[in-house]
C-alpha cells in the first residue's frame, strides 16, 4: 500500500494563549472553535467536530502551525504529543483562526468522498530552541511549533 502526505504550514497569530482549527459550515448546529472552552493544561487542546481550540503556553505571539494530511502520522523529532484523538471532519477543508484577526493563510483540504469523514488526530507540540535549524529564521527562541496529524480511519 502507497503511503501519502499532504500538509499546509504557516505562521499563526497566537492571541490571549490561543488559536483555532475550524471547518466552516454554515449547516452544522454547534458554533465555531470560539466557543469551545479553553484546555486545562498548557499547552493543551479541546475539541469537537470540525473544530479544535488550542491553548498556547505563551500569551501573544507568532506559533509555527503545521496541518497535515496522513496515512501514517509520526512524532517529529523534538516534538510531544499533547494528543491523540478521533476528529470528525465536517465539510473537508480546515482552516486555522485567530482570535481576533480571523482566518491565518493556513488550511488544509481533505479530498473527501463523502462527508462527514472520521480521522485519528494527533497533535504534537515543541518550543523552539536555539539549536533548532528547521525553524524559520526570523522567528525567536522560545517560540511554539504545533502540528496537526490527520490520518483517515478506514472504514469498517
Amino acid at each position: 500500500m502507497r503511503s501519502f502526505r499532504t500538509e499546509a504550514a504557516g505562521l499563526v497569530s497566537v492571541e490571549r494563549s490561543q488559536f483555532g482549527l475550524w471547518e466552516e459550515d454554515e449547516f452544522a448546529e454547534d458554533g465555531s472553535w470560539l466557543e469551545l472552552p479553553l484546555a486545562a493544561g498548557t499547552p493543551g487542546v479541546t475539541l469537537t467536530d470540525g473544530a479544535v481550540k488550542v491553548r498556547s503556553s505563551i500569551r501573544e505571539h507568532y506559533a509555527e502551525v503545521t496541518l497535515e494530511l496522513t496515512d501514517r502520522p509520526v512524532r517529529p523529532e523534538g516534538f510531544s504529543l499533547l494528543a491523540r484523538v478521533p476528529y470528525r471532519s465536517r465539510t473537508g477543508r480546515i482552516d486555522v483562526w485567530t482570535l481576533f484577526s480571523g482566518p491565518a493563510d493556513v488550511a488544509l483540504e481533505f479530498e473527501l468522498e463523502g462527508k462527514p469523514r472520521d480521522f485519528t488526530l494527533s497533535v504534537f507540540w515543541a518550543r523552539a530552541d536555539d539549536s533548532d535549524d528547521r525553524m524559520s529564521a526570523d522567528l525567536p527562541r522560545g517560540v511554539e511549533r504545533f502540528r496537526f496529524a490527520f490520518a483517515p480511519v478506514a472504514a469498517e
